[in-house]
Order: structure tokens, then sequence, then C-alpha cells
């Protein structure tokens, strides 16, 4: 009787292993940061830089939650009214598996050096590596229906390259 409950007691134990109860490893953890450089396509075109800071948690191979803030600058000239136009950003994007599509949500400022506009810009995109391309919409107050503002990117697809400087793994 003793040899079955200790054979039993081996199986279940097995079978615990096999699902990976017992053994729960904590989930990777990897801090990146830097700057990046991109280019911005829309009505204008406009240069990019700015940092990032990322955050990766992974349980598996294709489980893993990425998010990261960024900030930046832009700059795109408006040759049809000659208008520089200088532009601001701030935002968060969310990704959900290692395969997967990018979320974001940023704040925005566009100026002329005259007047300003300010708004959101919501974002959907895909990362591989260290590439992030993503395409938005950005809705900036005052409207410009009356074109008694200047003209920047509405819809507009991006390109960036995060430059990492700072890796860190727990």
């Amino acid at each position: 009787m003793k040899n079955i409950k200790f054979i039993l007691f081996l199986f279940f134990v097995h079978q615990l292993s096999a699902q990976g109860i017992l053994d729960r490893k904590e989930p990777k953890k990897v801090m990146k940061s830097g700057p990046y450089i991109g280019i911005q396509s829309g009505r204008f075109y406009a240069g990019e830089i700015g940092l990032e800071k990322q955050w990766k948690r992974s349980d598996k191979f294709l489980e893993s939650t990425t998010n990261a803030l960024h900030m930046g600058v832009n700059y795109s000239y408006d040759f049809t009214h000659f208008n520089p136009v200088l532009g601001y950003d701030l935002g968060f994007w969310h990704k959900e598996n290692t395969v997967g599509l990018t979320y974001g949500m940023n704040v925005c400022m566009r100026t002329n050096f005259e007047q300003y506009r300010v708004g959101i810009c919501p974002t959907i995109g895909i990362k591989i590596l260290q590439f992030h391309i993503q395409t938005g919409y950005h809705l900036l107050y005052p409207f410009n229906r009356n074109y008694t503002s200047f003209d920047t990117n509405t819809i507009f697809l991006s390109a960036r390259f995060l430059i990492v400087n700072e890796r860190e793994r727990k």
C-alpha cells in the first residue's frame, strides 16, 4: 500500500512539474532607453528626434508585454506658404505580444512661431527589433477649417529607429 501511495505521489508531482506549477520562474524584465531618429510622412515630411524608454516583460518566448514612454521634437516646412512648423510630442505605446501591433496615444503641440496648435494623437503601429513604424491622426485645436491657422500633418506615417544606450535586465 505504501508503494502505491508513493507511486501516486511521484505521478502527481510529475504532473504538476509538467504543467509548470512547481517550477514557475519569474518573468524576465528588460528596460531599454536611448535616443531615436525618424521621419514622418503625411501632407509634409518631418524629421524626428527624441528619447524613449521601454519596459519589456516576457514570460515565454512569444508571450511578452512592452510599454514605452517617449518624448520628441519634429520639424517640417510648408513650402506652399513658406512656413516652418516645429512640433513637440509626449506619448506612450503598448505592445501585448512579441509579434503584434503597438497601440499608443500622444499629446502634441505644433507651432509656426506665430501661432500654436495643441491636441492628442492616437496611434497604431508595428515594432520589429529597434524599428517602429506607426500611423496616426493628429486631433489639433484650433481646427483649421477656415484656413486661419497653419497647416501640419493630420494623418501620418512615421518610421523611427531607437538607438539603445542603456539596457538593464532584472
